[in-house]
């Protein structure tokens, strides 16, 4: 099941994300739910802020809180592309993903998130995205230029 996840960038404090009609999990310690091996741990490593995993809606009532699965977030090209794989919001959860990142922009005293997705059954190569702008993000999102298994920084 893949797993996405953003880092509010030297924020000290998590804010939460309840009304979401997708899941939210946000902690102070930057643990990926993707243990003992995530994909971009030498990148959390050298960062300070706060997580936030996502997860299906049915996550939101679930007894194992401590995982997230993003599988039912992915729109249904990206769930179901064999070949160039990308990563891609669904439509139901798109207004609320955005908001959610911007709020988190604004939060991080750097002005930064870190964005990635880590998918067992995604493309073999990581993809270090480097930094890009929201705009741009959300740009390369419509575009499907965003990978799986990949990471960014956006400011």
């Amino acid at each position: 099941m893949p797993s996405i996840e953003l880092v509010c960038i030297n924020q000290t404090a998590p804010i939460a994300f309840n009304d979401f009609s997708f899941a939210v999990i946000s902690k102070a310690a930057l643990i990926s739910h993707r243990e003992p091996r995530p994909l971009f741990q030498r990148e959390l490593s050298q960062m300070a802020g706060c997580i936030y995993h996502i997860g299906n809606p049915s996550c939101r009532d679930s007894s194992r809180a401590g995982y997230y699965f993003a599988f039912e977030v992915l729109s249904e090209k990206s769930r179901e592309s064999l070949r160039n794989r990308f990563f891609e919001v669904g439509s139901a959860f798109r207004v609320e993903f955005q908001a959610m990142m911007s709020a988190l922009i604004k939060a991080s005293p750097a002005h930064s998130v870190f964005f990635y997705s880590d998918w067992q059954f995604g493309p073999k190569r990581a993809t270090r995205g480097g930094r890009i702008s929201e705009a741009r993000f959300w740009q390369a999102h419509d575009l499907h230029q965003l990978k799986l298994n990949a990471c960014y920084t956006i400011y």
